[in-house]
């Protein structure tokens, strides 16, 4: 941010959720990390966190399906982690 300096996850993430931002961030994160793990000369796995939100949506498996088929990581090699709180809630 040009007057705050860098904005930390535990503040901007809360504001993403409440405005629905997060599933396009989410999505963004998920392909990004995708991506450079499909460039690594070994075939290490790599974790991405994804809000509640983005399960709530209903199309999270459709876009996982579509980022590892645009990145060709193998999907055994994406490990989704999910917070207590999405387990809680459901």
């Amino acid at each position: 941010h040009p007057t705050r300096g860098i904005v930390p996850p535990d503040q901007f993430i809360p504001l993403a959720e409440e405005n629905g931002l997060i599933i396009e961030i989410g999505e963004w994160v998920l392909r990004e990390a995708c991506r450079e793990a499909a460039s690594w000369p070994r075939p290490l796995q790599v974790a991405v966190n994804l809000s509640p939100v983005q399960f709530q949506a209903g199309d999270l498996e459709r876009c996982i399906h579509q980022i590892l088929l645009e990145t060709g990581l193998a999907p055994t090699r994406l490990e989704v982690e999910i917070t207590e709180g999405v387990l809680i809630g459901d």
